[in-house]
């Protein structure tokens, strides 16, 4: 097998990080078991073999001396060891395993099968714990097999509350969500999603059963419920208690040694499991610093950076990048994915992951070189000086946290007192037009365009000179996006900001910034005036990205003849309602209608596309016809039949942060419809190279085993159109697949998705808040408000004719 064979063989599991203290634990404990294991057959003596004088003093002979009936002690702690450890282990094995299967399960089947399991969870967690484990020893006997079995059954509820939990959240998962619209099984799912994202769970709830099982086997065998005839370290102090041995100063070598080893093996557990379910990603060091020569300054502007150069191990991201925003100046930074563009901002805020490497360079803010203050001034600077707003806000946000909360951290963080940080909170919310009783509001209970004013808010909290802005508008539609832009401006306007506009969307940058500066490869190439660069176009990069705009009412690029035959795929008078049973109305959820009497046809290859603004019913109408959602009324057809996850049908899901897992690697991801197909790992990889290079992006090895936490947000959104495609199918249901794309690649993905549907016949749903692009690439456009279809109609007769005036107010928002 090939090396990207290889790479494509089999999923990684998620990667534990272990501290120095949980290193600590696993020597420890390696060294008992060791000890235990090997020590007895080291000694001279059995452990039941008469050896020595009773009550003998400790000597060179008998390290420990020798119990009552002249029993050698240290041959006897070193194999009662090997039990002790053994119940702790084994026990915590089966009962981790067990609350693993019933969480998963539990989680996965939901409905009645969810609620019996957690009656009976909560069942035996309301029993007292020892009482219950000493009855049931005292009534099923003494074996240390019975004991692990009563540890068992008693110890397997804690997790599966806190596992079940979690598998609930991933469940609902997008991309548990994009495994089920690939066609894979339950067993896939949990397998390949659910269990290594709970991984970094499961190994704490291990050690803590064995904590427990350890603890309790050897109080239970101390009271004389253990198995008397074989020792164990608590037999040994059953049997030591029982012979008088506290009464003597036989107590410092008969009941020290088992007891020390009792406490020192749980210290060893809770040390190893220290810490493990914290998982570490890239970027948890803020204080990045240069390792090279800093730059002199080279202009008066509020915001430069000079000469800056900076790599990830040994891929350069930056060379010798020098810009500059003038002081009340919004600046565009323009590039395609991996250009540099969000890694300028990072370097600016010292938020760079640890593998980053500066080496030479500045950036200046006023009289400040942000890489050259030690990490105490630059927290003081984050926030006051230079402030982020964040590219998805609905992943900046903290979900347990009320946005309130969360803005006035943001002042709360620089000294100010509670109450005072309240205050700014209530007056940051009326100054990005969010009503102030949403203070108490969590992140999933306001729209996306909510979120992202809750996002600036934080930002301006502290009152910050420059604004930097990574992609703010990314996700949102258009109506939103005009807001968004419209608010930036005004507050820019109002607080006199410098403002670093970072986006891939040249036409709606061009149309704000009053400069542009053109990124590519991390080299600046261009920088002017938008309307002078669009005349001028002196570099290639710079014309090839203008080339690539599609005006709203130019000549359609994509032209194609009327489809003919029976529609693929048939909406009839479709409605979705969610929470309208009886459980919902119990737990007072409000009733949603996400859909409401919707019907329309697409055709063997035709492109039809769902315009609408967020919540207008697009997605939930996606999901209808990928198989994920179940209508409450009316019918989706495909191909005649009902919808059927995988196979004919692909869906690529909106936002490439939350539809794959940031620890699996790229070919994996790729690979992973082949693989629900049955397809060999072998076959796979060329597909898996050709679907990856069809989307611009590399087919080597190195890029095969790139971790998706990795990848900027294009990228990652290229690596789900590869899976979307790779299977070849008939049916593409595309939720918003290029809103995360640089302008020039978009047009490239068309392009693929074109040949795909010449040569396959291929019929494509097109979701997207990009009026201009529906309108170029669909030959037909619904456009969708509050779950009802307003207007059905040919792209052009929709764009140049609209007869809803929601449609107008689109078109009006496209054009601003």
């Amino acid at each position: 097998m090939t090396a990207a064979a290889d790479l494509l063989a089999a999923p990684r599991q998620a990667r534990l990080d272990l501290t120095s203290v949980q290193t600590t634990g696993l020597l420890l404990l390696t060294l008992l078991v060791l000890a235990v294991s090997v020590g007895p057959a080291l000694t001279p003596y059995e452990a039941g073999e008469i050896a020595c004088t009773p009550f003998e003093r400790p000597s060179g002979q008998h390290p420990l001396g020798c119990n009552d009936v002249g029993q050698d002690l240290l041959t006897g702690v070193l194999a009662g060891g090997r039990i002790s450890l053994a119940v702790g282990l084994v026990t915590a094995l089966i009962a981790t395993l067990i609350a693993t299967l019933v969480a998963i399960g539990s989680a996965w089947r939901g409905g009645f099968a969810d609620i019996i399991t957690m009656r009976l969870v909560d069942a035996v967690m309301a029993l007292p714990f020892l009482p219950l484990v000493v009855v049931l020893s005292a009534f099923f006997g003494a074996s240390f097999t019975v004991q692990i079995g009563i540890l068992c059954l008693v110890l397997w509820t804690q997790p599966v509350r806190e596992l079940r939990a979690q598998a609930l959240n991933l469940r609902r998962a997008d991309y548990t969500d994009a495994a089920r619209a690939m066609g894979g099984s339950g067993w896939h799912i949990a397998t390949r999603h659910i269990l290594p994202e709970l991984t970094p769970l499961i190994v704490p709830q291990f050690v803590r059963i064995a904590h427990a099982a350890i603890l309790t086997e050897s109080a239970l065998s101390f009271l004389g419920l253990g198995d008397p005839t074989a020792k164990s370290w608590g037999t040994i102090l059953f049997h030591a208690n029982a012979r008088t041995a506290f009464l003597t100063d036989a107590w410092l070598w008969w009941i020290l040694p088992p007891g020390l080893l009792i406490a020192l093996s749980v210290l060893a557990l809770a040390l190893a499991g220290h810490g493990i379910g914290d998982r570490r990603e890239d970027g948890t060091l803020p204080s990045t610093k240069r390792d090279g020569l800093a730059a002199a300054r080279k202009t008066d502007a509020q915001f430069e950076a000079a000469g800056l150069s900076m790599a990830y191990g040994t891929r350069p991201a930056l060379r010798n990048l020098s810009l500059d925003v003038l002081k009340g100046e919004t600046l565009g930074l323009i590039g395609e994915s991996g250009s540099g563009k969000s890694t300028v901002a990072m370097t600016a805020l010292r938020l760079l992951p640890p593998a980053a490497q500066i080496s030479s360079g500045s950036i200046w803010v006023g009289a400040a070189d942000l890489l050259g203050v030690p990490p105490a001034a630059m927290r003081h600077i984050r926030g006051r000086r230079v402030a982020l707003v964040p590219q998805a806000a609905m992943n900046a946000l903290d979900p347990v946290r009320s946005v309130g909360w969360q803005i006035a951290e943001a002042v709360r963080v620089h000294g100010w007192s509670k109450q005072a940080a309240q205050a700014r909170a209530a007056e940051l919310m009326g100054l990005v037009e969010l009503p102030v009783d949403r203070l108490g509001a969590y992140p999933h209970e306001l729209s996306g365009g909510m979120r992202q004013r809750v996002a600036i808010a934080i930002a301006l909290a502290a009152e910050p000179e420059v604004l930097i802005a990574d992609e703010p508008t990314t996700g949102l539609d258009v109506l939103v996006q005009k807001n968004i832009l419209d608010l930036i401006d005004a507050l820019a306007a109002r607080l006199d900001l410098t403002v670093l506009f970072i986006s891939h969307d040249l036409p709606m940058i061009a149309r704000r910034a009053d400069r542009l500066t053109i990124l590519q490869d991390g080299r600046v190439v261009e920088t002017g005036r938008p309307a002078d660069l669009a005349a001028r176009r002196s570099h290639p990069h710079t014309a090839a990205l203008f080339d690539a705009i599609l005006p709203l009412t130019d000549d359609k690029r994509w032209q194609r003849p009327k489809p003919t035959g029976a529609p693929v795929v048939v909406v009839e008078d479709l409605s979705v309602i969610f929470n309208a049973g009886l459980a919902g109305r119990l737990r007072g959820a409000p009733v949603i209608t996400a859909l409401n009497d919707v019907s329309l046809k697409l055709h063997a290859g035709e492109v039809l596309g769902l315009v609408g603004g967020s919540g207008s019913g697009k997605t939930t109408l996606a999901r209808c016809i990928a198989g994920l959602t179940s209508p409450t009324a009316g019918q989706v057809s495909v191909f005649g039949g009902a919808p059927r996850r995988g196979g004919l049908a692909a869906m690529i899901f909106q936002d490439p942060y939350q539809s794959m897992r940031a620890a699996m690697r790229v070919g994996d991801v790729v690979a992973e419809p082949l693989r629900i197909a049955g397809q060999s790992s072998v076959s796979a990889q060329a597909a898996v190279r050709e679907a990856l290079n069809s989307v611009g992006l590399p087919g080597d090895v190195g890029f095969l085993d790139r971790r998706l936490g990795s990848l900027s947000g294009g990228q990652r959104q290229r690596v789900a159109v590869a899976r979307a495609i790779v299977p070849r199918p008939h049916i593409l249901v595309a939720d918003e697949p290029t809103s995360m794309l640089d302008q020039s690649l978009r047009a490239d993905l068309l392009d693929l998705f074109e040949g795909l549907r010449a040569d396959l016949g291929l019929a494509i749903l097109f979701i997207t808040h990009d009026l201009a692009l529906a309108r170029h690439f669909c030959d037909r456009i619904a456009v969708m408000r509050a779950g009802e279809t307003v207007e059905t109609g040919s792209a052009d007769a929709i764009v140049r004719a609209p007869k809803h005036a929601y449609t107008h107010a689109l078109i009006e928002a496209a054009a601003s």
